[in-house]
């Protein structure tokens, strides 16, 4: 008889393992590898280059743990949604969180980290010389809209951002009167009951506070 290097398979000799010894050791040789799972001593273990995980991971409620470190795949966009809900990752270099309700929170802001708007005690502003549609992930509190030419400032879908998410729209230039601001909503959202709120008066400000939902109120 001989004895597989790596599952310790008892197998036959040919023309030497005599009837019932030749039938007992294949039988328990075809159990063993039927059990075999690539732990140690159940086959050789899988190497790296032998997985081709292409499609979603589940651990089972389990967790992945002694990690070295994990590195992301950088996104286009903040992930949002019930799919990405409890999961972190990384848009355009800055780490992101998706929390249970599929709003995207960001965590780090270049090399530092994003307080919450109503933690600060200095608000981020956000300079705009153009168009421009708000991102859910966006930290900016206050914007300055350069108004030598009309503007549109669109505010993300409200369902996107936590209930009482700020934004202040400022005319930064003091031209609104010539070239007005529009403020548009997405979707289904409303500001104060219209589906666009307009800025006239020059060097004004308002106020845009979401409700989670599907409405903005001005102030």
């Amino acid at each position: 008889m001989s004895v597989t290097n790596y599952m310790n398979l008892t197998l036959p000799t040919v023309s030497v393992t005599l009837g019932p010894d030749y039938a007992t050791e294949n039988n328990e040789a075809f159990e063993a590898i039927d059990a075999h799972d690539h732990t140690s001593g159940k086959g050789i273990p899988v190497p790296t280059s032998g997985l081709n995980i292409n499609a979603n991971l589940n651990f089972q409620s389990k967790k992945a743990y002694s990690l070295y470190s994990t590195q992301f795949v950088d996104q286009v966009v903040a992930l949002t949604g019930a799919s990405n809900a409890r999961s972190v990752s990384s848009t355009d270099g800055d780490l992101y969180y998706t929390n249970s309700s599929g709003n995207s929170i960001q965590i780090t802001s270049g090399g530092s980290l994003v307080a919450a708007p109503g933690a600060t005690t200095a608000l981020e502003v956000l300079a705009v010389n153009t168009n421009l549609t708000i991102s859910a992930g966006s930290t900016a509190v206050v914007l300055l809209v350069d108004t030598t030419s009309s503007r549109t400032i669109t505010l993300p879908l409200a369902s996107t951002v936590a209930a009482g998410r700020i934004y202040t729209i400022k005319d930064a230039s003091g031209l609104t009167n010539t070239n007005p601001m529009i403020i548009a909503v997405q979707g289904s959202d409303t500001v104060d009951g219209l589906t666009t709120d307009t800025m006239a008066s020059n060097y004004g400000a308002n106020m845009y506070i979401g409700d989670g939902a599907l409405t903005w109120y001005k102030i």
